[in-house]
């Protein structure tokens, strides 16, 4: 069980070489609205991070500032060593930064080759056709140099946007919810394949997207975004299953809330009554992501007022004539079942179990809860 309180601005890294990095950046529009206020974050050389949040949360803001394409109206934007944007500018086309968009921007007059050479200068037609070539062999397109973009299907097309960014060797690549156009199986395929050159070419990758099975899958790192802040930056495991806000524990993956109250050293919910020690010892009963202080418990004692949150993959049942809760639906999904549980007082939860394990919607149930991920918030967290 992990108890959070304070949502802390942790989403500096502590190690490794920073590659991009944010200090305190924020960008106004029309005069007065923020689009993203006093935001840090560092993102490391050669890592893939992912900025994941709602639609109009400012991701794409952030992407466009490091780019160039917008400029903040307050903090600094560092490239390497150099500010890039804030206390010194610098042109777009000299920050060596690779962009992708949704809609891939292909010249449709042009070649697949001459869009992939587009932008190459200061080398000879021998040097720039042999990089073309290599770009194409990486993508898997070397028999498609002289087709046009409405020749492609819509995954070839994003191989050359990717390949089109790489060429001029970037130092970052910002990516721009590149693969929301496809199909799902076509977008899966490549997701794994774009990260698979992304980390061959040792680039810097920043990704924008709503989709919380893309960050999940393709990221070192995910940057949870609401309204312009940064609530969470972390591994995709640290997100889901240590989030240290309400906001990053509703918004990524499902999960069902619980009022409790404490008493002592146990947390009294309609699910249960849970000790520090079933899940962690006693001295990081509250878990702070930095100051580790015991503000939490002291607080919480006071109010008693607490919710718990609670995975569906965590909770696990058994058919019982006296169990506490009962199943009211169940959402059949091929190799899992969603069931829905309705407690004693009405509350529902969720519960998600192999397909093989089948119930009956009306059956009785005993409900059993994996104490060491359920996260523990003030009743007053900001949502």
């Amino acid at each position: 069980m992990v108890f959070r309180l304070h949502k802390e601005d942790a989403c500096i890294a502590e190690t490794g070489a920073t590659h991009v990095l944010l200090k305190n950046v924020t960008k106004l529009f029309n005069g007065n609205v923020k689009a993203v206020y006093d935001l840090s974050m560092e993102v490391k050389k050669g890592e893939f991070f992912s900025l994941l949040g709602p639609s109009g949360c400012g991701k794409t803001t952030i992407l466009r500032l490091i780019a160039g394409l917008e400029r903040p109206d307050n903090g600094n934007i560092i490239i390497g060593e150099r500010i890039v944007a804030g206390a010194e500018w610098l042109q777009p086309e000299k920050r060596r930064i690779g962009l992708v968009f949704q809609d891939y921007a292909l010249f449709p007059h042009m070649t697949v080759f001459k869009n992939i050479a587009f932008g190459l200068t200061n080398c000879s037609k021998k040097e720039l056709k042999q990089k073309v070539m290599e770009m194409l062999e990486l993508v898997g397109l070397s028999d498609m140099a002289k087709r046009y973009p409405h020749e492609l299907s819509g995954g070839q097309q994003q191989r050359v946007a990717l390949a089109r960014a790489l060429t001029p060797s970037p130092k970052v690549m910002l990516l721009d919810e590149p693969f929301s156009n496809l199909d799902a199986d076509l977008r899966m395929e490549l997701r794994t394949e774009t990260k698979r050159i992304l980390k061959e070419k040792g680039t810097t990758t920043i990704l924008v997207t709503h989709d919380q099975e893309e960050a999940f899958s393709l990221s070192d790192r995910i940057g949870v975004l609401n309204s312009g802040r940064l609530e969470q930056v972390g591994t995709p495991e640290e997100i889901y299953h240590k989030p240290i806000t309400r906001f990053v524990a509703n918004f990524v993956g499902r999960a069902d809330f619980i009022d409790g109250r404490i008493e002592g050293d146990s947390v009294i919910s309609d699910i249960g009554v849970f000790k520090c020690g079933d899940a962690i010892p006693c001295d990081t009963f509250d878990v702070d992501p930095v100051r580790k202080t015991d503000r939490f418990l002291t607080e919480s004692k006071l109010s008693n007022g607490v919710e718990l949150m609670i995975r569906p993959d965590d909770v696990d049942f058994v058919e019982d004539s006296h169990g506490s809760a009962t199943i009211i639906e169940a959402e059949f999904l091929g190799a899992e079942i969603i069931y829905k549980l309705s407690l004693l007082n009405g509350k529902v939860i969720h519960s998600i179990r192999p397909s093989t394990r089948i119930f009956s919607v009306g059956s009785r149930v005993k409900i059993y809860v994996d104490p060491t991920h359920i996260v523990v918030f003030k009743k007053d967290e900001r949502r």
